[in-house]
């Protein structure tokens, strides 16, 4: 019996990770439009463990980025503060690492697939 659930949970991970990979049961964060540029940059806080996952992500897929930590940098603090009221977003409702994907704002630790979906979206004009 033991086995039995073992190997139902097995299955029923891997399904999902596979479901996932087709981009399927991906839930994309709220995004919004501001003003276009060519940059995907990325707004962390130290000591950040989601960032430094995001961080080996973009790395990994060799997707170029700027990287902004608001803690260090109040101007950097001032420009996604600036950011999130112009799309209507609370700083509480805000969580990190936030992306500017080339004038599109992604709050939230969205996932890779999502920043990708918008960067290819913006390359095609």
């Amino acid at each position: 019996m033991k086995k039995g659930v073992l190997y139902f949970l097995a299955l029923a991970f891997f399904g999902i990770v596979i479901y996932q990979g087709t981009g399927k049961l991906i839930i994309e964060n709220p995004a919004v439009k501001l003003a276009e540029h060519d940059q995907l940059i990325m707004y962390s806080v130290t000591g950040c463990e989601y960032c430094e996952v995001k961080r080996h992500e973009l790395n990994r897929a060799e997707i170029p980025y700027v990287e902004y930590v608001v803690d260090q940098h109040p101007a950097a603090y001032s420009e996604l503060s600036e950011k999130l009221s112009v799309a209507g977003f609370s700083k509480k409702e805000m969580g990190f690492p936030t992306f500017d994907v080339k004038g599109t704002l992604i709050p939230n630790n969205p996932p890779l697939i999502q920043i990708r979906k918008v960067i290819a979206e913006k390359e095609a004009g």
